[in-house]
């Protein structure tokens, strides 16, 4: 397999600088998603949340007071696995704990998540006393309601807020509009869901967060060095490329979504394989983030998709959501590779039946346990 790679080191956006400069309110998880599938993890107190936008602006109203007496906050055990609830007495905020009935003392675990939620509370208000966060809001609301939350965020200080809609005949995917001072609207394609593995537009909601950026500073989102592994082993002739028996790859002559080569990947076993896999030469181990761009057609019958670094020690993954078809969307893994190695290997996976066929793109490798390689052209209006 002979293949060219276009992408050559220099710079990216800098997606988890960007994410940070966002804070969510509500209505539910989506942004806080957003910000796992862009490789960070910040603590929020509606990050894994949720509140209604009425509820939302009586909380700012009141400087979330009610939500810190002493009996507000309750447990109930939600879903199969009977995972515990934050839920509140006096508002529909309620917010995800990761502990769980059988497993964790439910007193110990409301203690412990009233104070949480006094520190995120305070930490919530400091954020906005500053005004560096562009606030967002997600979820159908009247406007009326929403330019009231605005009205509550500017009592804090010089804040703004992002409220994220539906895409209509009128206005588009990844756009955003100024409503009025202080006020955005972008759009994406649909809402989260949730029956399962989470399921939504990433590539979209970072799009908004870098159109929105650009209105609200004044000037481009933040940008990284990149180092791209595999473009600087492939020209120096030092990246070995291996595709196995249990699939056929062939490059495919169209462009990349951000620069590089195009894969297609048809599986001849059924189950979980390596598709294709290279290695490049290192001069020590340590840290490293791989990513790849994935589209999925409609017809896609397979399980699983993703990034993979074998013979590392995972730090964090984000796999391909297979719910997003017709469409490129990076996945990506962060591990590892022991200090001795002087090469690295890295994989596109696939879990499925015989005949399944999905594309790959614009491979990266680079050092790092986020994954920053997101090329300029990626997040373009």
């Amino acid at each position: 397999m002979t293949l060219r790679n276009t992408i050559a080191p220099g710079h990216c956006h800098d997606i988890p600088r960007l994410l940070q400069q966002f804070e969510g309110l509500g209505e539910n998880c989506d942004f806080g998603v957003v910000q796992r599938a862009g490789g960070i993890e910040p603590l929020g107190l509606l990050r894994f949340g949720a509140c209604n936008a009425s509820d939302m602006v009586e909380l700012l109203r009141t400087r979330f007071q009610r939500l810190l007496q002493a009996q507000d906050l309750w447990l109930e055990p939600v879903g199969p696995e009977r995972e515990f609830w934050v839920k509140s007495h006096h508002s529909s905020f309620t917010a995800h704990t990761n502990r769980f009935e059988g497993q964790d003392d439910m007193g110990v675990v409301l203690t412990l998540y009233k104070e949480r939620t006094r520190y995120l509370c305070e930490k919530l208000i400091s954020q906005m006393q500053n005004g560096r966060r562009l606030l967002i809001y997600k979820g159908q609301s009247d406007i009326a309601i929403i330019r009231e939350m605005l009205a509550q965020l500017q009592t804090y200080g010089a804040n703004r807020l992002l409220w994220i809609r539906v895409a209509d005949n009128e206005h588009r995917p990844r756009s955003v509009e100024q409503l009025s001072d202080g006020l955005l609207c972008g759009y994406v394609s649909r809402y989260g869901t949730y029956e399962l593995d989470p399921s939504l537009p990433v590539e979209e909601w970072i799009a908004i967060c870098a159109n929105a950026y650009r209105l609200w500073r004044g000037c481009d989102p933040p940008t990284a060095s990149l180092h791209n592994l595999i473009a600087a082993a492939m020209q120096e002739h030092t990246c070995g490329w291996l595709t196995g028996h249990s699939a056929k790859t062939a490059v495919i002559d169209e462009p990349a979504p951000v620069g590089g080569f195009v894969l297609e990947h048809r599986l001849t076993t059924p189950g979980w394989q390596s598709v294709c896999r290279a290695r490049v030469p290192i001069e020590r181990g340590g840290n490293f983030v791989f990513s790849a761009w994935l589209r999925i057609p409609e017809d896609f019958q397979g399980r699983m998709l993703g990034a993979h670094l074998p013979d590392c020690s995972r730090i964090a993954v984000w796999t391909a959501d297979l719910k997003s078809r017709s469409m490129w969307q990076r996945a990506w893994m962060a591990a590892t590779a022991p200090l001795d190695a002087h090469h690295i290997d890295f994989e596109v996976f696939a879990d499925g039946p015989v005949g399944a066929a999905f594309g790959s793109a614009s491979w990266c490798l680079e050092r790092g346990s986020e994954p920053r390689g997101y090329a300029i052209d990626s997040i373009s209006c």
